[in-house]
């Protein structure tokens, strides 16, 4: 009776761990970084709020490899340096954003502004996840 007992307590805690073991449709997210401008960026720091990722330099037009976040957003506090001039993206609030969700993503990165040293994005979804 014991041996019977002890195998249906394990074999409910595999199912239950099974079960909770499901990946959630937030993430992961795989980012890359795409610098659209004409000048190299170094020291790209990507925070998403799910993760943060120091890119290192990024040449003009040049892409990075992807780097994996538990979860990831259309905006992220990004900072990189142009020129020794720190550039900055701040998003204005997680709280109502939409996660990207499970996918290869690509941040699309710009000058927004050169007197104020901001930052533009545009996130283009390249493939789920395999």
């Amino acid at each position: 009776m014991n041996r019977r007992l002890f195998f249906a307590g394990a074999g409910l805690f595999l199912l239950f761990s099974l079960l909770s073991c499901k990946k959630s449709p937030d993430g992961p997210s795989d980012i890359r970084i795409r610098n659209k401008s004409g000048v190299l960026f170094k020291n790209v720091h990507v925070d998403t709020s799910g993760g943060e990722h120091n890119y290192g330099e990024v040449n003009p037009g040049g892409v990075t490899d992807y780097y994996r976040f538990d979860i990831a957003y259309r905006e992220a506090h990004i900072t990189l340096d142009i020129n020794d001039v720190q550039y900055e993206l701040v998003p204005v609030a997680y709280t109502y954003e939409v996660p990207l969700g499970q996918g290869k993503f690509t941040y699309e990165l710009s000058i927004a502004d050169t007197i104020s040293h901001l930052l533009a994005i545009h996130v283009i979804p390249d493939a789920p996840l395999k």
